[in-house]
C-alpha cells in the first residue's frame, strides 16, 4: 500500500512538474484590441455607415414627432367647436400616432444595435484572425487582451505585445 502511494505522488509530482515547465517555456504575448481596432480604416468606414443609418433613424423620429406636436395643438386649438364624436376621433389618433412613435423608438434602437453588429463584425473577424496567424507564425501559446476596457490582464511587464506585428499584417501604420 505505502509502495502504491509513493508511485501515485512520485507520478503527480512528474506531471505538475512537466505542467510547470511546459507554462515556463509557453510563450505569452498581449495586445490591446480596442486600440487595434481604432486603428484599423474599415472601423471608420463602419462608423461612418452607422452614423448615416442613426441620422435617418432620427430624421423619421422627428417627423413623427413633429406630426404629433402639430395634431395636438389642431385638436387644443379646435376642441372647443367640436363634437364629442370627433373629439374622441381626435384623441384616439393623437394616442394611435404616440404609441406608433414609441414602437418606432424601440424597433429603431433594435435595428441600430443589429446594424452596428452587422457592420463591426467583418472588422472584428479580420482582427482575429490577423491575431490569430501572428500568433501562430510567433510561436505563442496565449495572446491575451490587454485593453483597459476587457480587464483580462492586469500586470503585462515583460510580455511580449504583438501590436506591431498585427498591425504590420493589417498593413497599419
Amino acid at each position: 500500500m505505502k509502495t502504491a502511494i509513493k508511485t501515485l505522488a512520485l507520478g503527480l509530482l512528474m506531471v505538475i512538474g512537466s505542467a510547470a515547465t511546459q507554462a515556463q517555456n509557453s510563450k505569452i504575448g498581449h495586445i490591446n484590441v480596442d486600440q487595434l481596432i481604432s486603428l484599423m480604416p474599415e472601423t471608420k468606414e463602419a462608423e461612418a455607415s452607422l452614423q448615416a443609418y442613426a441620422q435617418s433613424l432620427e430624421t423619421d423620429l422627428t417627423d413623427m414627432q413633429t406630426e404629433l406636436q402639430t395634431k395636438v395643438n389642431n385638436f387644443r386649438a379646435n376642441e372647443k367647436v367640436m363634437t364629442e364624436l370627433s373629439k374622441e376621433n381626435k384623441y384616439k389618433e393623437i394616442q394611435d400616432l404616440d404609441t406608433r412613435i414609441q414602437e418606432y423608438q424601440q424597433k429603431a434602437q433594435q435595428d441600430l444595435q443589429m446594424k452596428e453588429m452587422e457592420l463591426l463584425t467583418p472588422v472584428l473577424e479580420k482582427a482575429q484572425n490577423a491575431i490569430t496567424e501572428v500568433a501562430n507564425e510567433g510561436g505563442f501559446a496565449y495572446i491575451l487582451d490587454s485593453s483597459n476596457s476587457k480587464g483580462n490582464v492586469i500586470y503585462n511587464e515583460g510580455g511580449n505585445d504583438i501590436m506591431p506585428l498585427v498591425k504590420t499584417k493589417l498593413g497599419l501604420q
